[in-house]
């Protein structure tokens, strides 16, 4: 199981950085990359000589009575270099080809990134924006609590009726949101 660590606060910096480093999406795709990487040197090697080595020994008898060597199979080793002088132009293709690939994976790799990267800008943006809301709402909660106690303390010296506390308690009760820490 993944080590998850809850998280915390942090600057938008911050949160590209971890995205950008923990991301498996990306890590995926800068893993091709590396895959595709390797097509070039491959290609490449098409202009390289093959060498081929070959050997085979041999058995010996040995004769103690008469102290002679009879050789059963003689000891052969070969060698064989091929050095490719023209192939008809497959090695050139190969080659460019391989080098567009890296080319094409460094692309779609800058577009995860962006994908990834924008989730991020998005997400974070998206929690400033519910905390500004819980802020101004809970700021929003306790404005409306010193107008009801205001507005019973004018009752209590006359000055309001029953009706303006009754709605003075009604715009705190619709004012106060389920996350709220003074809900009751």
């Amino acid at each position: 199981m993944a080590n998850l660590t809850p998280a915390g606060a942090q600057t938008l910096v911050e949160a590209l950085a971890d995205a950008y480093t923990s991301n498996p999406t990306l890590s995926a795709s800068r893993a091709e990359l590396r895959t595709v990487n390797e097509g070039v040197p491959q290609a490449l090697a098409n202009w390289r000589p093959e060498v081929f080595v070959t050997g085979s020994a041999g058995k010996a008898r040995l004769d103690l009575e008469t102290v002679s060597t009879e050789t059963l199979a003689p000891l052969e080793a070969t060698a064989r270099v091929i050095q490719p002088l023209y192939r008809g132009g497959r090695t050139v293709a190969a080659t460019a080809r391989a080098e567009q690939d890296v080319l094409a994976q460094r692309a779609a790799l800058s577009s995860v990134e962006q994908s990834v990267l924008l989730s991020a800008v998005t997400a974070y943006m998206n929690v400033w924006g519910a905390q500004s809301v819980v802020a101004f709402t809970e700021n929003n909660e306790k404005v409306i609590e010193r107008q009801l106690e205001a507005t019973r303390d004018r009752f209590t010296v006359g000055e309001v009726t029953r009706t303006d506390v009754a709605q003075a308690e009604t715009r705190l009760a619709s004012s106060i949101q389920p996350w709220s820490s003074t809900a009751p």
